[in-house]
C-alpha cells in the first residue's frame, strides 16, 4: 500500500487553514485563537507525520486503543497533542489519560470518575 501524499496532505490543511482564518475574520476573531484538531482515526502514522510536518500538533481519536497505539507509535513528536473526540468507555479512560490533552465528550459520570483515577 503506497505511503500518504505528503504534498497532498500539507495542501489540503493550507486550505482548510485559509478557510478558517477566514471565517474567523468574518466573524470578528483571531484566527491565532482556533486550534484546528485534525481527526487522524483509521489514518496511518505516516499521515500523522506527514500533516506533522506541515505544521499540524493537534490531532483527534475516537478509538481509545488506536490513540494509544498511534501515540507510541509518534512518541518522538514531542509537541503533538492528542485529542479524544468520541465516547470513551470507563474501562478505556487507562488508555486516553496518558496521553490527551483534552477530551472533548463526556456523557457518564463513571466516565468522569475514570479519568480523574
Amino acid at each position: 500500500m503506497p505511503g500518504p501524499d505528503s504534498h497532498a496532505i500539507a495542501a489540503r490543511l493550507a486550505s482548510v487553514r485559509d478557510a478558517v482564518g477566514a471565517a474567523a475574520r468574518s466573524a470578528g476573531r483571531d484566527p491565532s485563537c482556533i486550534t484546528l484538531v485534525a481527526v487522524s482515526k483509521t489514518h496511518p502514522a505516516a499521515a500523522i507525520r506527514a500533516a506533522y510536518a506541515a505544521g499540524q500538533r493537534d490531532f483527534g481519536e475516537n478509538y481509545a486503543q488506536e490513540l494509544a497505539r498511534k501515540r507510541e507509535e509518534l512518541a518522538d513528536l514531542p509537541d503533538l497533542r492528542w485529542h479524544f473526540i468520541g465516547a470513551l468507555q470507563s474501562n478505556k479512560a487507562k488508555l486516553v489519560v496518558p496521553g490527551a490533552v483534552l477530551v472533548h465528550a463526556v456523557d457518564r459520570e463513571s466516565v468522569l470518575d475514570a479519568l480523574s483515577k
